[in-house]
Formats: structure tokens, sequence, C-alpha cells
């Protein structure tokens, strides 16, 4: 007797599997939608790598920047507000200006000017971070669809909206440290790192490579502004902070690079010995937009 298999889902019904997918892309379709026709301003999200892709996002996909400023956490304390108005931030916690630099470089845009934070220079640049971020399809991919960038991923958006209704601004606010002993005990801890010498070999790589950077983007058209930022009294003369600022303007000398000052930045209160309150770090960023670079003198034509 022949056997038969029969099923009890009628013929052409839809898999629950099926459901949940067909469910899944139509409200990822509505999301999209709906960020294409708000796109709200997010400046930070949940925490430092979602901050740091947001920034760099924000350079390559929205409106092409007059200026950008490159740099570590230290020049991240900048508010951009101090900075004026279309000033983007490749300043990336926890990463060496040259992460900066290379994104630039390898996006195509080239804004009118670049502030190049030069106090981290000696620590090593994330190469497969840069290479993540051009990576396909990815890359081309949130150029057409806003909704996949990492501003607009829900935990990010929803936490910039709370920033904004709690404080009315979405950036991040460093307030001055009020408690002496803790400011000490944090100084002490930066002392002990910065009494350290930097790897030669790592410091004279990494200029190499700014040198390269900062010569491409100048043939394109932008102005390089080397600027240093200021860190506690305290530790202004620390072998590793000497070090790196005789290296740089050696690499840089100010007769021919262009410097937000000719001497060292004054000492300024800090929250941990490296890192400037919100307050300070706009006081010296408004400096910048105001250095006026030498225009280079074309060699003499002969006659």
């Amino acid at each position: 007797m022949p056997l038969s298999i029969s099923s009890s889902r009628p013929f052409g019904a839809a898999s629950p599997l099926g459901t949940i997918a067909v469910a899944a892309v139509g409200a990822f379709a509505l999301y999209a939608g709906l960020i294409e026709c708000w796109t709200p301003t997010v400046r930070a999200g949940q925490d430092q790598q979602s901050d740091n892709l947001i920034a760099i996002e924000h350079f390559l996909y929205d409106a092409p920047p007059a200026a950008v400023i490159v740099g570590s956490s230290m020049a991240d304390r900048i508010p951009l507000t101090a900075l004026g108005p279309g000033v983007d931030s490749l300043a990336l916690a926890g990463q060496s200006p040259l992460v900066g630099l290379q994104v630039i470089a390898r996006s195509g845009r080239t804004p009118g000017r670049i502030y190049v934070e030069t106090n981290t220079i000696a620590a090593p640049a994330d190469q497969t971070f840069v290479d993540n971020v051009f990576a396909e399809p990815g890359y081309t991919l949130k150029r057409v669809i806003k909704a996949l960038r990492q501003a607009y991923q829900p935990v990010n958006l929803a936490i910039s909206l709370l920033r904004r209704a709690a404080r009315g601004r979405d950036e991040v606010y460093y307030p001055k440290i009020e408690d002496a002993a803790l400011h000490e005990t944090l100084v002490a801890r930066e002392r002990a790192e910065l009494e350290k010498a930097p790897d030669e070999g790592v410091l004279e790589r990494n200029i190499a490579e700014m040198k390269r950077l900062a010569s491409l983007l100048t043939e394109r058209g932008a102005e390089i502004v080397f600027f240093e930022m200021p860190i506690d009294q305290q530790l202004e003369t620390a072998p590793a902070v000497t070090a790196v600022r005789q290296a740089v303007h050696a690499a840089f000398p100010l007769d021919r690079d262009c410097w937000n000052s000719e001497a060292a930045p004054v000492g300024m209160r800090s929250t941990d010995g490296i890192h400037l309150d919100s307050a300070s770090a706009a006081a010296f960023g408004a400096g910048l937009p105001l250095v006026a670079c030498p225009k280079p003198v074309a060699p003499p034509q002969p006659r």
C-alpha cells in the first residue's frame, strides 16, 4: 500500500519565519523612511566607539565642511560651537590624529582648513579601524540609506534625544572637578604614564606618516594648522610631553609650517591632567579660527 505524507499547513501559507522576515523588512523600511524625512542631528551616542563612528560618518556623508579638527580625546573636548560654523570634528577618543587625517585623505573630500592636534602623535594608529570604515558594501550603502549609519541606530538616536531633553544639548559636557583630592589623584595617575619616554620607532614612523598626509592634503588645497592642546601645569615638562613636542616641531618647523602659536601652550586646569573641562577647552579652541597662516611664497620665475 503506497504511503502518503500530508501536511497540516495549507498550500501557499507563509511559514512563521517568513512572516517574521517580511515584518522585519517592513519595519526597517518604515524606520528608514522616517529617518530620510526627519534626519535629526546626532552628535554623540551610547559609548566611545559610537561617538567616533558618528563623527566620521557625519564628515563622510553630510554636507562638506569648511574646516575639520583632527586629534584624540584631548581635542575632542573642544565644543564645535567654539570653532565656528562649518567645522566638523574628527578628534576621536582613543585614536591617533593620523586616523582623522587618513579618513580625510581616503574620503576624497578636502576641507579648506584642517586643525591637527599633535599631543598624541606617538600613539599607534588603528589602521584596522580606518579600513573598516571604508569597507564595502557598508561604506556605499550608508551613503544611500541613512538609517544604516551609526547616528541613527535606535539606541544612539534615543540617547541623543534624551540628552537634548535633559540638558538642552547633544554634545557631552565635561564640568570642572571641584574635588581637589580627586583631581590630584587623577593627575598623579597621568604623571606616571607621562614619565615614560615614547617609543622612538613608533614616533618616527608616525611623524613620517603625518608628513605624508599633510603634504598630500596641502597639494589638494587644504591649509594645515598644527596645534598642541594645553594640559595641566604640573605635567608640562614631563618626559613624554617634551619628547613629542621636540620631535613634532623638528618635523614641522615654525618658519615653514603653520602653528596656532610659536610657544608651547600655557598649562590650564584639567579634569585629569591631560583633558580640559569643556569651558576651558572652548576658550582655547576659540582661538584656532583666528590663526592667520602665512601664504607660501612662490619661487622666482626665471627671466
